[in-house]
């Protein structure tokens, strides 16, 4: 008997926990994927973990995120989570033959089976006996589950990492090279909380909590300011840099971010602010050759 835990709470996920009862110890992992911490939480304990998630459509009230980036978000985090619980086995449902989050998952540290198809059967099988199956297409269902939106907002940007650079120096560079793009801005940093100015008004103090970063990942609690909702909607909510497990992707996120506009005005506004603004702040990076700044 093996104590199962099934990433993607779904249909088959759901197919699959029931077919397991009595032979394993098997639960869903009840947990918001692209946090490393939540993911944690949900994997303790496991020997086998079964993904099976994929990124929903819509993801969020207001999506900026394209599926394959949040996708590669998720793979990174349950990767993660999955070497820090210590589990031995890492089954994949995967989505063709060029899935790329399969490349993230080898680094787990488990035994990764990548199941093509067949279904519960296979994925069953894969439980019992660890190894990569093929079968008759049978694709996960959560992107395709009829799911309110998990989030508020959801953006996320994908970058070429340069060489050598940590996490925090991504968002150190970010912060630094903001006021050189976007008129009127200041940004300062005093321990680690990182203030934004504009024109004179305090519009979003970002505190780096050195509980949930690493090497790998700088998150920021989203704490003030004037464009911030005065409740935030979940302890989640975040700006986040993080060096994928690749070792040459990066990637930005902002999750759950309560805006203190109103949805239909921020949408237009902030939003389409801060999606041009990462995306050039992606354009600057890839110039960017020698040693982070110091």
């Amino acid at each position: 008997m093996a104590r199962v835990v099934i990433a993607g709470a779904g249909s088959l996920g759901t197919a699959l926990a029931k077919r397991l009862e009595g032979k394993h110890e098997v639960r869903l992992a009840k947990a918001e994927l692209t946090s490393l911490p939540s993911t944690e939480i949900a994997l303790a304990g496991a020997q086998t973990v079964v993904h099976l998630s994929r990124a929903a459509s819509p993801v969020a009230r207001l999506p900026r995120a394209s599926t394959a980036d949040l996708d590669l978000l998720i793979a990174d985090t349950l990767a993660r989570a999955t070497k820090l619980v210590g589990a031995t086995h890492l089954i994949h449902f995967a989505s063709g033959a060029d899935d790329a989050r399969i490349a993230l998952l080898e680094r787990s540290g488990a035994t990764l089976s990548v199941i093509r198809g067949g279904g519960v059967e296979a994925l069953e099988e894969a439980i019992d006996t660890p190894g990569n199956k093929d079968g008759t297409p049978h694709a996960p269902s959560e992107r395709d589950a009829n799911k309110p939106p998990r989030f508020g907002t959801c953006s996320v940007q994908r970058y070429k990492r340069p060489s050598g650079w940590k996490a925090i120096d991504l968002a150190r560079a970010y912060f630094r090279w903001l006021p050189s793009d976007v008129p009127m801005v200041r940004t300062t940093e005093l321990n680690g909380v990182f203030t934004i100015y504009t024109a004179g008004v305090r519009t979003l103090v970002l505190r780096l909590v050195h509980g949930r970063s690493s090497e790998d990942l700088a998150w920021f609690e989203i704490a003030d300011g004037a464009l911030r909702a005065a409740k935030q909607p979940s302890d989640d909510a975040r700006l986040e840099f993080r060096v994928l497990l690749d070792g040459t992707t990066a990637l930005a996120a902002m999750i759950d971010f309560a805006p203190s506009l109103p949805f239909f005005i921020y949408r237009f506004t902030q939003a389409a602010m801060h999606e041009r603004v990462m995306r050039r702040f992606g354009d600057w990076l890839s110039t960017q050759t020698g040693a982070p700044p110091a």
